[in-house]
């Protein structure tokens, strides 16, 4: 087997895999003894040497690293010149998935198409196996492009892919961060909506829906559920469908200026989908619901401080509503199905024999269904909670304010600002000192 590197400059060449090891390792950049040792040879090498080291350095550095720790095993990357520049966004460092996963812990994810799929220790990111077709759609150079400029430069409802790894033995996988914050032990709901008959709960009232699918060999189910009489149908299949129907059919209240900044996120994220010809992605909508007098100190724990790096989940969406509050948290997954010829036969028997609405259709088709369901489904009638220093009456207004709670308050946005300030100085001296390497780079040059 041959592999081919790219240095600059020069047209590909092919080399063997222990060679491509050696170059790989000759221009990554590392902290190790390794690097000391080749940073002291080009020390003593001609100057025209240490150019080549540097540009190559430049290299790495703009095309992203060429190997990721992921539990005990070093992974090559794929495309890592776009996933590393969401890393930076989100202040992920490189070895963010060290010590934390373990791949014999993959085991089929639930959807449809059986990846492999495993959550990270500390719940923060998913390794799931990926697959041809959605490698296909994924690793396209204008998507790439597109998605990483929507997720790290706007308000989006995507999830953050930030990585593309190859096992040694087990193929090709995606680092995907959680939609939903990993410190949520018991969510209240927990849907996958996709706007069609195939919407689901997975989490009601606090407790797990087991999925109780139908399959073609299930002809007695198939045919109580068609006449209406549920005799033969077993109740855990009963109850999946009356989940999967109070799934498609429940409001989702909201503020009225938190449903113009959801519906303004997915529109522009559909319009992605629509572009590059993309379907059969769902809504994950996680629902909180705080105990009596906490949801504003939940609120504040989930937003974080203002001064730290974007969040990788869902932004959290807190309201109250007829006596209600709730956060719910919102991330779009599954958008790398492509419009094929499978998909167009399915479309063909769904249609004839499937309950409307059907998500299998066309990409245009399903991006106008997608937001014309969560237009009617985000009711803009709630109200906002008040904040943790407000003492609320009985009717809910706030009748005071508690002023150690509100001292508190103004100390924490004081620190947020510090931080904010710290973390300021650290990269304007960063952007410096780059900016000096960059100099003596090209007189070097």
């Amino acid at each position: 087997r041959k592999q081919s590197v790219r240095r600059p400059g020069h047209e590909v060449a092919r080399v063997s895999p222990p060679a491509a090891r050696r170059a790989r390792e000759s221009i990554e950049p590392s902290s190790c003894a390794g690097a000391s040792h080749r940073r002291a040879a080009d020390a003593r090498g001609s100057p025209s040497r240490r150019g080549r080291s540097r540009r190559r350095l430049m290299m790495v550095a703009s095309e992203g690293t060429a190997l990721l720790r992921v539990g005990d095993v070093d992974c090559p990357t794929v495309e890592d010149a776009h996933f590393s520049a969401v890393r930076r966004a989100f202040g992920i460092a490189d070895d963010f998935l060290a010590g934390v996963f373990d791949f014999k812990e993959l085991g089929a994810g639930g959807g449809k198409g059986g990846d492999l799929m495993s959550r990270t220790s500390c719940g923060t990111f998913f390794v799931k196996e990926l697959n041809a077709g959605d490698a296909k759609s994924l690793l396209r150079e204008d998507f790439l492009e597109a998605y990483v400029n929507l997720i790290t430069t706007g308000t989006s409802l995507l999830c953050k892919i930030v990585a593309v790894i190859t096992h040694p033995n087990k193929g090709r996988f995606l680092v995907m961060a959680n939609c939903l914050p990993a410190n949520v032990e018991e969510w209240s709901g927990l849907y996958d909506l996709k706007g069609s008959a195939d919407d689901k709960a997975l989490v009601e009232d606090g407790e797990r829906v087991p999925e109780v699918h139908k399959r073609c060999w299930n002809v007695s189910w198939m045919l109580c559920e068609a006449s209406g009489c549920n005799k033969g149908v077993p109740a855990r299949r009963t109850r999946y469908l009356a989940a999967k129907r109070r799934s498609f059919n429940f409001p989702i209240y909201v503020t009225k200026t938190q449903r113009a900044e959801i519906l303004s996120a997915l529109k522009r994220d559909v319009a992605l989908f629509a572009e590059f010809g993309l379907m059969d992605y769902s809504m994950i909508v996680g629902v909180q619901r705080p105990p009596p007098g906490e949801a504003a100190r939940c609120l504040q724990e989930a937003q974080g401080d203002a001064g730290a790096t974007p969040r990788l989940h869902g932004k959290p969406y807190a309201s109250r509503h007829g006596g209600d509050a709730v956060i719910a948290y919102f991330g779009i997954i599954d958008f790398l199905q492509a419009w094929t010829g499978g998909k167009k036969c399915a479309h063909v028997i769904k249609a004839c024999c499937a309950p409307p609405p059907i998500s299998t259709i066309s990409p245009k088709a399903y991006a106008r269904q997608f937001s014309e369901f969560f237009t009617w489904k985000l009711r803009g009638v709630a109200h906002d909670i008040p904040p943790a220093y407000a003492r609320v009456g009985d009717t809910g207004e706030v009748a005071s304010l508690d002023a150690a709670k509100l001292v508190s308050q103004i100390e924490n946005l004081r620190f947020a600002v510090q931080n904010a300030e710290t973390r300021l100085a650290r990269a304007e001296a960063r952007v410096a000192e780059i900016c000096r390497l960059s100099e003596t780079l090209a007189d070097a040059v």
